[in-house]
């Protein structure tokens, strides 16, 4: 299968161990898009001071990561950030378990955006397009 030129079944040598540069910007742009494509509602709440006080911790503007270390350094950094940290959490928590299918899913209010999930897809999003970049170039 090939998605717009990247092979699929390549897919597993991408989240080696092998060094990449990267960006404040590339990391922070990917973390925006996967919020808000997590996220229950249109886009979390407080998505801009999340953002900021992710900014905030990530100093650098450029880098040299792995996809290893970039989605452990995503983590630790959401943990530094209390509105981030609020993404995980329903803004209804009458109901400790929620039935959701294929079919149907939980009511908004009952639901939240999983970090773990969140911090392994900006790791992965931004290591497939500074690979693809490079073997691009």
């Amino acid at each position: 299968m090939n998605i717009q030129g990247v092979n699929m079944q390549m897919m597993p040598d991408i989240w080696d161990s092998t060094p990449f540069m990267t960006s404040r910007s590339a990391v922070l742009g990917t973390l925006a898009c996967c919020a808000v494509r997590q996220s229950p509602y249109t886009y979390p709440d407080n998505l801009a001071q999340g953002l900021a006080e992710f900014r905030n911790e990530l100093l650098v503007e450029h880098f040299e990561t792995s996809y290893v270390k970039l989605r452990k350094q995503i983590r630790e950094m959401i943990d530094k950030c209390p509105m981030i940290l609020d993404w995980n959490k329903p803004r209804k928590d009458e109901h400790t378990i929620v039935f959701c299918s294929r079919y149907g899913h939980p009511v908004p209010d009952y639901d939240f955006i999983d970090l773990d999930a969140l911090a392994r897809n900006v790791a992965q999003m931004v290591t497939l397009e500074a690979k693809y970049n490079k073997l691009h170039q």
